[in-house]
């Protein structure tokens, strides 16, 4: 009985990756008989490429990059980082317009589609050189956005090693110095805080709290304050990125400081209403004015380095730093 609607799941999810080849290849096919836009992309001075290790192998990019798509938010946001302006990109998670806290440059970027899906056709228009995945693109798109420029997918990185594909990103874009001495400054500031005593990152939605990942992004910053984290945040290992938490079990992360992240109004309007509740007023850090509340758009749902700098200057803001 159960069989049948996840066969026909999988049908649909193979015919979706079919039409995604098969779109790629005919719009190539129609570009190559009207002049030069399908020919194999500009590759920098001379024709010059440099390899990059990526989840699908090694693949040559070019070596002076002009025209960089970048989907997903954390490629989207080690290119601006970088000082890269890329020609197109996804919207972000539930949105329509890149992440608004990427600023008015990433506001004017034309869209390519979502995280999870991004539109062949759409790509194929911004005629890129160069084109940065997700960790989580999969096989069937990988081929069909080879087929329109280089495509940098990289390898999920093990929780707590977040940077991992952002230096695959920069190693892509010929930058990979300029992000180490970015990353390396972020460390030295969260380093000098020298905080003690526990703290929990709470992803706060309609249904409830989520207790994050302490090997995630925000997670390994206040990690490197000298805070620690709770319990249920690094009993999580290396997967999930987090774990439902009823009202009730709040005192599971009863932490001395608490960072509380919400993605929308819904969001911000169930926490109001849970911050009055005697489960939450009864926290350590509810009593001691310690409760922050901050963007879920970059605590929650990006790891580039933009994002993690608003995340230190966050954490700098709360401890008085």
């Amino acid at each position: 009985m159960t069989t049948r609607p996840a066969g026909r799941a999988a049908h649909r999810r193979r015919g979706a990756a079919g039409l995604l080849l098969a779109a790629a290849a005919l719009l190539l096919a129609a570009c190559s008989s009207g002049g030069q836009d399908a020919q194999a992309p500009a590759t920098g001075p001379a024709g010059a490429t440099r390899p990059v290790a990526t989840a699908f192998g090694q693949v040559e990019v070019p070596s002076a990059p002009q025209r960089v798509v970048a989907l997903g938010e954390p490629a989207l946001d080690t290119a601006l980082a970088l000082g890269v302006t890329p020609v197109g990109t996804t919207a972000s998670r539930g949105g329509t317009a890149p992440p608004a806290y990427l600023g008015a440059q990433a506001a004017s970027l034309p869209i390519v589609g979502t995280v999870g899906e991004p539109n062949v056709e759409e790509v194929l228009a911004a005629e890129p050189d160069l084109i940065l995945g997700t960790t989580s693109t999969t096989r069937e798109q990988y081929d069909a956005l080879s087929k329109i420029a280089p495509t940098v997918a990289p390898a999920a990185a093990e929780m707590g090693r977040w940077q991992e594909p952002l230096k695959v990103y920069a190693q892509a874009l010929g930058k990979a110095d300029e992000l180490d001495t970015q990353l390396a400054d972020l460390d030295e500031r969260a380093a000098a805080l020298q905080q003690q005593g526990t703290f929990a990152v709470l992803r706060w939605m309609p249904a409830g709290a989520v207790v994050m990942n302490a090997g995630l992004m925000p997670g390994s910053l206040l990690s490197a304050t000298g805070a620690t984290p709770v319990q249920p945040a690094t009993a999580l290992g290396r997967s999930p990125h987090s774990d439902p938490l009823s009202l009730e079990n709040l005192t599971r992360v009863d932490a001395d400081r608490i960072f509380v992240a919400s993605l929308n109004a819904e969001g911000r309007t169930a926490l109001e209403a849970a911050q009055q509740q005697p489960a939450f007023t009864r926290l350590k850090a509810a009593q001691a004015g310690a409760v922050e509340s901050v963007d879920g758009a970059v605590w929650s749902s990006s790891s580039g380095p933009i994002a993690a700098r608003l995340v230190v200057e966050d954490i700098e803001k709360a401890v008085g730093g």
